[in-house]
């Protein structure tokens, strides 16, 4: 379980393939300090650490994960969003979030009033002053329009999270709100 309050950001430092459709990543990260088997969000997604390293740490990704997410097209180099788990007694500055990414977006529009193009699917969950997660980043839907989403991002959201990196075209990972999963199932 996660706030959506991206704790650092890091680096890809290596992606090795390791099946057909699976892959390693290793990540970049001094601030972030991990045990091994403990769960992390990179880029809202919740993974597993598989090994620490001098400088970072290792998970893996496996088809599933890779057929929902942003995380196959990342590049050594790219900049990821990570939050580790929360802890009995942990604030909870965001909205509660699982890192089970419901599916990408694609970015319409950058900027301070970014706007993000939702399968249809998820219409049901998004809601004007909802809440929402893009790439880990827990956030306030400002509008939505059919499935065009728009945020509003403050500058420190900006600076300190990979979201001010994006760029026309981009895929950014979307998990809804789960109290709006579980309402509308209900």
């Amino acid at each position: 379980m996660f706030s959506g309050v991206v704790r650092d950001t890091g680096y890809v430092k290596k992606l090795t393939k390791t099946g057909e459709n699976t892959l390693v990543l290793e990540i970049q990260s001094k601030k972030t300090k991990l045990i091994l088997g403990s769960s992390i969000s990179v880029n809202g997604v919740c993974l597993t650490v598989t090994k620490k390293t001098t400088t970072g740490f290792l998970v893996d990704i496996v088809k599933e994960t890779l057929l929902h997410t942003n995380l196959g097209k990342l590049c050594v180099g790219d900049q990821v969003n990570l939050e580790p788990s929360l802890k009995i007694g942990d604030s909870l500055d965001g909205h509660f979030v699982t890192g089970h990414i419901d599916a990408c977006g694609k970015i319409l529009k950058n900027g301070d009033e970014p706007s993000v193009l939702f399968p249809s699917k998820l219409r049901p969950f998004v809601a004007k002053k909802g809440s929402i997660t893009i790439n880990g980043v827990s956030l306030t839907v400002a509008d939505v329009k059919d499935t065009i989403l728009t945020i509003a991002l403050i500058p420190f959201t900006k600076t300190h999270t990979n979201l001010g990196l994006l760029r026309k075209g981009d895929l950014v990972n979307i998990e809804v709100d789960i109290l709006a999963r579980y309402l509308y199932n209900f």
